[in-house]
């Protein structure tokens, strides 16, 4: 489980990124995050990588206090996550197969489990037929279908994906979050996924958390998603007229 309690973030410079933020998710969940620019997503995802430490309250995730680690543990905290970055991150000199495989190898699995596990998540990922590609040679879902099997491949319990459809068209940004529902269903990974796309956020609904001006603002459950207009999930409205929508939604 992760849990937020409580949980302030001011920076050094005055920027006060995140006020009093409360958060459950669940083992195997599926959630988006959303919100505009500068409204506090990063950091949020920050705390829960241990990349930045609270101000005040306390990040929890399976029974461990994030911002208590040391920092020479961090590293090792850090492997039971995944994070799937915008710009994918590929090794260009590397296969796709030897991308994947060069997560486990800095990790000193042995060489048997590396190639397992290698050719376990191209298949998960569509992407068994490619093993032998180059990053140029692949499309731009390819590759960052890569880079979600290099994240899964240590078999972490939580993934998170920050903005993964920015760069894809919308055929390829429904295959991309079917990868990612399939990863939730079959691996039981709990999925964290940024993003600022208010259109897969309606098409494929999930339990969606918005963040505005370091607030959480709203919490809204998969069930309720599609009688959510796009211009409410952009945050592109006043927030308590987002309110009063949902209220009469439930209702």
């Amino acid at each position: 489980m992760i849990e937020f309690k409580n949980v302030s973030k001011k920076y050094k410079n005055g920027t006060h990124a995140l006020y009093d933020v409360n958060l459950q998710i669940h083992d195997g969940e599926f959630v988006y995050i959303i919100g505009p620019t500068g409204s506090g997503k990063s950091t949020l995802i920050k705390l829960l990588d241990g990349e930045e430490i609270p101000t005040g309250g306390s990040v929890i995730v399976n029974k461990t206090n994030v911002g208590k680690i040391r920092n020479s543990k961090v590293y090792l905290y850090r492997r039971k996550i995944g994070v799937v970055f915008q710009d994918y991150r590929l090794l260009p000199n590397k296969t796709v197969f030897e991308n994947v495989a060069y997560a486990l190898e800095v990790l000193d699995w042995p060489k048997d489990k590396i190639r397992k596990r290698t050719r376990e998540v191209l298949r998960l990922v569509d992407l068994a037929d490619k093993a032998n590609s180059f990053p140029n040679q692949l499309s731009g879902g390819q590759e960052q279908r890569v880079a979600i099997a290099r994240a899964i491949s240590k078999r972490p319990s939580i993934l998170i994906a920050d903005e993964p459809t920015g760069n894809l068209d919308p055929e390829m940004t429904n295959e991309i979050v079917g990868m990612l529902e399939r990863i939730n269903l079959e691996e039981k990974t709990t999925i964290l996924v940024v993003t600022h796309n208010p259109i897969m956020v309606k098409e494929h609904p999930k339990r969606t958390i918005t963040i505005e001006a370091g607030h959480i603002t709203y919490d809204r459950q998969a069930d309720n998603s599609k009688e959510i207009k796009v211009e409410e999930i952009t945050g592109e409205i006043p927030v308590e007229e987002v309110k009063e929508a949902i209220k009469k939604n439930v209702s």
